[in-house]
C-alpha cells in the first residue's frame, strides 16, 4: 500500500535535520608484508633479492585505510502542511549531501527534492487531487563490483609493501627515471606521488590513482506526478480522470588523464574526454468508475476502466580521444588544463566519436475491472482482471495482449456466533486465500524479437572501375535469429494467511503461506548454437517456483507511563526452476569469475542462478595441489583428481537466503523512547571472488594462514604454487555460509515536555542519536554478505562497495 502524505489542521510548519558520521564497518582480511613476502617466495614469484632491492623491511601499508576515510552525510528536511474538510495541502523540500568514504570527492551524491500534494473539494460532486515530486541530483562514484580496474578491489590486492606515497625529495630510484622518461606520475593534493608497486603489475593499481587517472560525474533531475479530477454524479459512483507523467534528463561527463603507473596495465599518454545526454518522457492516462452500495447488510463494488501509456526517450554521446598509435602521441586537447577537458577544444587530429540521437517510443494498453463482496464484516469475496498489450517494439503482434486475473477471499470467523465463547481471549480472527496473475516485459525493446540484418563489412568484387580503383561491395547478413513466439512474462501466486489479535489487540499474529511461479521466465543472451552463427533473440527461457512462509508476531502493552512493543517476523523462501526450454539442456551460463571460468547458472531443478563449480575435496598432502571430485559419464563419483574436467562440476549452493528474521523493539517513558533493530539471513552461499591468481597481488589470508607447506602437510587449503588454483577459486573452497545476523538501529530519543515547548510557541520537539549498521555477526570472510550480487551475479562477490556504519545525530521540529 502506498500512502500520500497529505496536510491537516490549521497548518504545521515541520524541520527535521539528521547528520550521520560514516565509518567503515565490516571488511576482509588480507596479508601483512611479511606473510605477503613468505607467500610469494613459496609461490617463486618473489626472490631475497627483490625482497632486499624493493622492500625497505618496515612499510606495511594498510591499504583499505588509506583508501577510506570517515565521512559525512547531511540531510534537511522542510515540511508545510494544512488542511480542512474541504482540501487539504502538503509541500516539503529536502536537501541530502552525502560524501562517502572513498576518500576524497570520488564518491558523493547531492540531492535536492521538492514535493507538492493537495487536494480540493469545488462542489461536493467534484474534487481535484494532485501530487508532483520533482528531484536534482549531482553523483559521483567509484568503480565497484568487477573483476578489473576496481577501485575497491584494488584495495584489498595491492602489495602492503608499497609505500602509499612518496614525497619529491625520497622518490625510488625507478619512479625518477620514469619522471626523467617524461612519464607523467599522479600526485596528491599536497604535490606526494602515489607510490608505485614493483611486486603487483596489474591492472588493479594504486587505488587513489584509480580514483585520480579519471573524472566522471552524472546529474540529472525528475519531475513525476499525477493529477486527478474526481466527479461524483451521485452517491455511489465516482468517475476518475487521472494523468500520471514522469520528466527525467541527465547527462554525464569524464575525462582520462594521461598517467604512467605500469608498462602493460596502467599507462595512458593522451587524454580523452566524454559526455552524454539523454532525457524521457512518460505519461500514463487512466480512465476509470468506482461504484460503491450498500444494501442490508451488504456491501458491494465495481470499478473498471482502461489506461494508456507512452514512453519517449532519447540520448546522445560524444567523445574526443588522443593516441599514441606508431609511437607519435596525438595529445587529444589543445592544453593540459582542466579548462581545456572539454570536446570542443580537441585537437585537429584527435578521433572523434558520437552517436545517438534516436528517438525511442513504447506504449502500453490496458483495461482492467474489479467486483467485490462483504456481508457484515464477516465475509468478503474480490475479484480483478486485467488486458495488458504491449506496442510492435516490445512483442510481434500475435502475442502483444496479456491477460491476468486474480480473486481472493476473506472470512473473519471471530465474528461468528460460534466463536463468542473465546472473544474475551482472542479478539480477532481472520482467514484469507488469493490467487492472482500478473504480467512482465521489463527490459525488453527495440524489436528484439525480430530478425535483424546488419552489415558484414565491404568485400572486393574484383572488377576494376574507370580510375583504376577496385570495386567492393557491402555485404549483409542475419544477426539476430528472431524469436516470433516471444510473449509476456506471467507471475502466478497462491496466497493463504490467517490474522490473529489476543488479549484486546495487545498480541498481533499474522501467518502467509504463498507460492508464486514464474512462468514464460523472459531471458537474454543466450547463447546459440555455432552453426546458427547468429545472436539469440530474448525467449521465454522457462519457468521458477518460490515458495515460503512469512510469520510476524507482535506484542505492544503500556504500564503507566511506559510503553513498550516487540514484534518479530520470520521468512522461507525456497527458489527452484521447474521448466526449462527443450534447446537448453545444458542450462543458462551465469556470471564468470575473471578467465577461471562461470560460477553461477541457471538450470532445472536449482534454484535461479545457482553457484555452479568444482567440489573441493581437500589437499594432496604429498604435492599441496588441490583435490576435487571426479565423475564418470554416468554422474557417479569415481574418486578425486587434481585436474577436474567441466564435467565434474556440480551445484554449490545458491546467494539466495532460505529464510529471513527480524526483530523490532520500542519502548517510552516520558519522552524518553529507545529503538533496537536487528535482522538476518540464512541458508545462502557466496563464492569469493575477491583474489586474483594472475599477478602478484594480496590474498586474504581466511585462503593463506592454513595452506599446505613442506613443513604443513595437513593444511587446509592449496599451496602457494598450486598449479590448480584458478579451478580452486571457482570451487566449492571458496563457497561460504553467507548466514548473519545485524543490529540495524539502535536509537535512543527524547521529546520534550508540551507543557515547556507552549512557552516557546513549539508543538513538537525531539532530539535523538543512533547507531546504524554498527554490529555484524557472520562467518563470512569477505565484505559485508547482506550487500552481495543480484541476478546472474546472485552469490558472487567481487568487491561491492562497503557497507558504512553510522553514528547519526538527529533534532525533529513542529511548530
Amino acid at each position: 500500500m502506498i500512502t500520500t502524505r497529505r496536510g491537516k489542521g490549521d497548518g504545521k510548519i515541520s524541520y527535521s535535520y539528521q547528520l550521520s558520521s560514516q565509518s567503515l564497518g565490516k571488511v576482509p582480511q588480507v596479508m601483512n608484508s611479511e606473510e605477503f613476502i613468505q607467500f610469494y617466495m613459496e609461490k617463486g614469484n618473489i626472490t631475497l633479492k627483490d625482497v632486499y632491492s624493493k622492500w625497505d623491511q618496515k612499510t606495511n601499508t594498510d591499504w583499505l585505510a588509506e583508501s577510506y576515510e570517515n565521512s559525512l552525510m547531511h540531510h534537511h528536511n522542510l515540511t508545510f502542511s494544512a488542511g480542512n474538510d474541504r482540501g487539504n495541502l502538503y509541500i516539503s523540500g529536502s536537501y541530502l549531501s552525502n560524501d562517502g568514504m572513498f576518500k576524497g570527492k570520488s564518491d558523493v551524491y547531492d540531492r535536492i527534492t521538492g514535493m507538492v500534494n493537495g487536494s480540493w473539494k469545488f462542489k461536493p460532486w467534484l474534487e481535484v487531487q494532485t501530487n508532483n515530486q520533482i528531484e536534482y541530483y549531482k553523483a559521483r562514484t567509484v568503480s565497484e563490483g568487477s573483476d578489473y580496474g576496481s577501485a575497491v578491489l584494488a584495495a584489498l590486492q595491492l602489495d602492503p609493501m608499497t609505500p602509499a606515497y612518496y614525497t619529491k625529495e625520497n622518490l625510488p630510484v625507478f619512479m625518477q627515471d620514469y619522471l626523467n622518461e617524461g612519464k607523467v606520475l599522479l600526485q596528491d593534493e599536497k604535490g606526494n606521488y602515489y607510490g608505485i608497486s614493483q611486486f603487483n603489475i596489474s591492472e588493479n593499481v594504486h587505488p587513489l590513482v584509480q580514483r585520480d587517472r579519471s573524472y566522471s560525474i552524472s546529474k540529472g533531475f525528475n519531475i513525476n506526478g499525477a493529477t486527478a479530477i474526481n466527479f461524483r454524479p451521485y452517491k455511489d459512483l465516482t468517475i476518475t480522470s487521472r494523468l500520471g507523467y514522469r520528466f527525467s534528463s541527465n547527462d554525464s561527463y569524464g575525462y582520462n588523464h594521461d598517467y604512467y603507473y605500469n608498462e602493460g596495465y596502467a599507462k595512458q599518454y593522451y587524454m580523452s574526454v566524454n559526455a552524454s545526454a539523454g532525457n524521457s518522457i512518460y505519461y500514463q492516462w487512466e480512465n476509470f468508475a468506482n461504484w460503491m452500495h450498500q444494501f442490508g447488510k451488504h456491501n458491494v463494488s465495481a470499478m473498471a476502466g482502461m489506461s494508456f501509456s507512452q514512453n519517449r526517450s532519447q540520448s546522445a554521446n560524444s567523445g574526443v580521444s588522443g593516441s599514441d598509435a606508431g609511437g607519435v602521441i596525438d595529445f587529444g586537447l589543445k592544453r593540459d588544463d582542466p579548462l581545456f577537458y572539454y570536446i570542443d577544444q580537441a585537437t585537429p587530429t584527435a578521433t572523434k566519436t558520437a552517436g545517438g540521437g534516436v528517438e525511442n517510443f513504447s506504449y502500453k494498453y490496458s483495461y482492467f475491472a474489479r467486483v467485490g463482496w462483504s456481508y457484515l464484516n464477516r465475509y468478503n469475496v474480490q475479484a480483478t482482471f486485467r488486458a495488458d498489450a504491449a506496442d510492435l517494439s516490445v512483442l510481434p503482434k500475435p502475442r502483444r495482449w496479456g491477460f491476468f486475473p486474480s480473486v481472493s477471499a476473506g472470512w473473519t470467523f471471530s465474528e461468528e456466533k460460534f466463536f463468542s465463547g473465546i472473544k474475551k481471549a482472542v479478539n480477532f480472527a481472520k482467514l484469507r486465500v488469493s490467487w492472482g496473475q500478473n504480467g512482465s516485459i521489463a527490459g525488453l525493446g527495440n524489436y528484439a524479437y525480430a530478425n535483424d540484418i546488419a552489415s558484414t563489412g565491404q568485400y572486393p568484387t574484383g572488377q576494376q572501375k574507370a580510375d583504376g580503383s577496385w570495386e567492393y561491395i557491402i555485404g549483409y547478413a542475419p544477426s539476430m535469429a528472431g524469436n516470433q513466439e516471444l510473449k509476456w512474462e506471467t507471475s502466478e501466486q497462491i496466497n493463504v494467511g490467517l490474522d490473529l489479535r489476543f488479549l484486546r489487540d495487545r498480541l498481533s499474529v499474522n501467518f502467509d503461506w504463498f507460492d508464486k511461479a514464474t512462468k514464460d521466465l523472459i531471458v537474454t543472451g543466450v547463447t546459440t548454437s555455432t552453426i546458427v552463427g547468429v545472436s539469440a533473440s530474448p525467449m521465454n527461457a522457462g519457468n521458477v517456483d518460490n515458495q515460503g512462509i512469512e510469520l510476524e508476531v507482535r506484542w505492544k502493552d503500556t504500564v503507566g507511563d511506559f510503553y513498550y512493543s516487540i514484534a518479530g517476523n520470520f521468512s522461507t523462501l525456497r527458489n527452484r526452476v521447474t521448466y526449462l526450454h527443450p534447446t537448453l539442456k545444458n542450462g543458462l551460463e551465469g556470471v564468470g569469475v575473471r578467465n577461471y571460468g562461470t560460477v553461477t547458472r541457471f538450470e532445472k531443478g536449482y534454484p535461479a542462478w545457482h553457484l555452479y563449480g568444482y567440489e573441493f575435496a581437500g589437499i594432496e598432502s604429498t604435492t599441496g595441489e588441490a583435490l576435487f571430485n571426479h565423475y564418470d559419464d554416468k554422474g557417479v563419483l569415481e574418486g578425486t583428481t587434481t585436474a577436474p574436467a567441466d564435467t565434474d562440476k556440480r551445484h554449490l549452493g545458491s546467494g539466495i537466503p532460505t529464510f529471513n528474521y527480524g526483530l523490532t523493539f520500542n519502548a517510552g517513558w516520558k519522552g524518553i523512547d529507545l529503538t533496537l533493530f536487528l535482522t538476518g539471513a540464512g541458508g545462502n552461499q557466496i563464492l569469493n571472488a575477491l583474489n586474483n591468481i594472475d599477478y602478484t597481488s594480496n590474498r586474504l589470508t581466511y585462503l593463506t594462514r592454513d595452506r599446505w607447506t613442506p613443513t604443513h602437510t595437513n593444511g587446509t587449503m592449496p599451496a602457494a604454487n598450486a598449479s590448480n588454483y584458478a579451478q580452486f577459486l571457482t570451487s566449492s573452497g571458496v563457497v561460504m555460509d553467507a548466514s548473519y545476523m545485524k543490529i540495524k538501529q539502535i536509537q535512543l530519543g527524547y521529546s520534550f515536555p508540551k507543557k515547556l515547548l507552549r512557552k516557546i510557541f513549539v508543538d513538537q520537539l525531539r532530539i535523538y542519536a543512533s547507531m546504524d549498521d554498527w554490529f555484524t555477526f557472520t562467518k563470512y570472510p569477505g565484505f559485508d554478505p547482506e550487500i552481495i550480487g543480484q541476478g546472474r551475479s546472485m552469490g558472487v562477490d567481487k568487491g561491492n562497495y562497503p557497507t558504512s556504519k553510522k553514528l547519526v545525530f538527529g533534532v525533529n521540529i513542529t511548530f
